[in-house]
């Protein structure tokens, strides 16, 4: 009977799982990517098509790198086990700008998968 009231809090507490999801940054797509044109498109055509971007660097007199980004993905924790798992995917859009206009651009997608256990020793 002991072990009744042992293992039943024991078991709701291994399905204790808490899950949280985070979006951050701005969300383009490939296609909207896919209309940037090297030597044509102009800053303000980009800022019509995708916003502002996060970043802008300025590299030199005519240079300038803008950087558009957006991450999103889950975490989540094991109440029992202490155990966390992440998965996230950052979309990422460089843009190398040569006096107003898009000299050359590159598009990436990062995943980026985590897991995590935390373990306790009693003395």
């Amino acid at each position: 009977m002991k072990l009744i009231w042992i293992l039943v809090p024991l078991l709701a507490l291994s399905a204790c799982t808490y899950t949280s999801n985070m979006n951050v940054g701005t969300n383009f797509s490939s296609e909207q990517a896919a209309k940037i044109t090297k030597g044509k498109t102009t800053e303000a055509e980009l800022v019509i098509l995708l916003g502002q971007p996060q970043i802008k660097t300025v590299i030199n007199e005519t240079d300038v790198k803008w950087i558009y980004s957006y991450t999103e993905g889950s975490a989540s924790a094991q109440a029992f086990t202490m155990q966390t798992t992440s998965d996230f995917t950052t979309h990422t859009l460089d843009i190398l700008l040569r006096d107003g206009v898009v000299l050359n651009f590159a598009e990436t997608h990062t995943p980026t998968n985590m897991n995590i256990s935390t373990q306790s020793s009693i003395q």
